[in-house]
């Protein structure tokens, strides 16, 4: 698999060379942020449980794959950017981020399925 290039504010980042550690890493770390609840957080249904849940992983993403990104925050965590700036970077996410990790499950689906 390739790295991701996206852009943020009119600046480049890359991520890290996709490994099998990082998935490993990325699971932890969504668990890590939920405090362990993950699961049920999306279990609950709250009419927000799933922004909440979409910080979690964008906030995992960075932080496993594209650490340059979070060290580049002013307040140095997704949690603590304004609304506007985490818009920003959610819409990023979804139209760059999420696709491209698709791809890596797609993969990762179609060897096991071999």
């Amino acid at each position: 698999m390739e790295n991701l290039n996206f852009i943020i504010k009119s600046k480049k980042f890359t991520t890290e060379p996709l490994k099998v550690g990082n998935l490993i890493d990325l699971w932890k770390m969504r668990s890590v942020l939920s405090m362990g609840n993950y699961g049920n957080i999306y279990r609950m249904g709250f009419i927000n449980a799933d922004d909440a849940l979409m910080i979690i992983d964008i906030e995992a993403f960075f932080t496993v794959f594209c650490p340059d990104f979070i060290q580049s925050l002013k307040p140095g965590s997704i949690r603590d950017l304004g609304v506007e700036d985490y818009i920003e970077i959610r819409d990023v996410y979804t139209k760059d981020i999420l696709p491209w990790l698709e791809k890596v499950e797609t993969v990762l689906k179609k060897k096991n399925d071999a």
